[in-house]
């Protein structure tokens, strides 16, 4: 499959780029979805073929599923149910999806730390004090995916208290869909944007591949590119513990919560990119690096045919980049200036 994502960056197609040049209109529709998250969508074509209104039909569609803002949202319910629960078959994707990366990151991807997710102050309720200790072993045996299982439509929960969010794969799930909209519709150059994850297809405009930017990691709030990227046909997802923290007296903590020790993750990794085929992957790959260091994460990415990685960490108190070997010849690293 990698070999397939790296051709496919590699081939410029005469005739993909004439088409391009001949309807080389680009449309752009903004908007905000799951709160107050941007999106931006963009796609070349000869005619408008789609409108705002369609793809905000889709988008509160997913968040009357996966929003755990939203009392009545089907995962509001199922987190407030026992026992067997009938759920939508896109409910019953992202589970599956979710199960199938828990088991490749052992454990270190896991929607079911919910609990602990609330009680450190990164959930829809109001943080009061941090969890003593016996509170975190409390929730510790709500979380895991031997307390749930999914089949035949149905999901089976142990127990009452163990909760799901999929806040850590959602966006990267809306992305593909969107994406999978555009596609019905016969749109092939395509560039999908929600809350800073990523999909393209085809090409733009001027019959280029898209360039997509990768943050550089920073808890001052400045937004600086760390390196620029070109490519067709892959989605790209970012993670970094330092785009949602919050100190309590003296002490920084960090939204990445470990499923293992039910403590916030504190490791050498400050910024994960993970390419892949589908921003399901890439986001929920993204996500579990954070929570693991930094050997852990590139012996995943090396194992991976349809995984590639951008990574910034720390090694004895140096920032160091790794890059994976197939993606170096389409990243450009932004060099940076001193301001005297």
């Amino acid at each position: 499959m990698r070999r397939i994502l790296i051709s496919l960056i590699f081939v410029s197609s005469i005739f993909v780029f004439f088409l391009t040049r001949k309807n080389s209109i680009e449309y752009e529709i903004s908007g905000q979805t799951m709160g107050t998250i941007q999106y931006n969508v963009k796609y070349i074509s000869e005619e408008k073929r789609i409108s705002k209104s369609d793809l905000d039909s889709i988008l509160i569609n997913f968040n009357n599923i996966f929003s755990t803002y939203i009392p009545n949202s089907e995962i509001s319910i199922v987190n407030e149910s026992e026992g067997r629960i009938k759920v939508s078959k896109e409910f019953g994707k992202l589970i599956t999806e979710s199960n199938i990366i828990y088991k490749l990151t052992d454990g270190m991807f896991d929607p079911t730390v919910g609990p602990l997710v609330n009680d450190w102050g990164f959930g829809p309720g109001n943080f009061e004090k941090l969890p003593s200790k016996q509170r975190i072993q409390e929730l510790l045996q709500y979380v895991g995916f031997d307390k749930i299982s999914y089949e035949d439509g149905h999901l089976h929960k142990k127990f009452k208290k163990s909760y799901i969010d999929f806040s850590s794969i959602a966006k990267g799930y809306a992305v593909d869909l969107i994406h999978d909209y555009l596609k019905s519709k016969n749109i092939e150059n395509t560039y999908i944007e929600i809350g800073g994850e990523v999909r393209v297809s085809g090409v733009n405009k001027d019959g280029n591949n898209w360039v997509l930017g990768i943050l550089e990691p920073s808890f001052d709030k400045k937004i600086n590119l760390s390196a620029t990227v070109s490519l067709a046909n892959m989605a790209l997802a970012t993670s970094g513990n330092y785009m949602n923290n919050y100190y309590v007296d003296d002490s920084l903590f960090f939204h990445t919560i470990n499923p293992k020790t039910g403590l916030p993750a504190y490791t050498n990794m400050l910024s994960a990119s993970v390419f892949s085929s589908n921003c399901l992957s890439a986001d929920a790959y993204a996500t579990a690096f954070m929570a693991m260091n930094f050997i852990e994460s590139k012996s995943i990415l090396d194992s991976s045919s349809d995984l590639l990685g951008y990574i910034i960490y720390k090694e004895k108190g140096e920032v160091k980049t790794y890059i994976s070997d197939e993606l170096k010849p389409y990243i450009r690293i932004v060099e940076k200036t001193n301001s005297n």
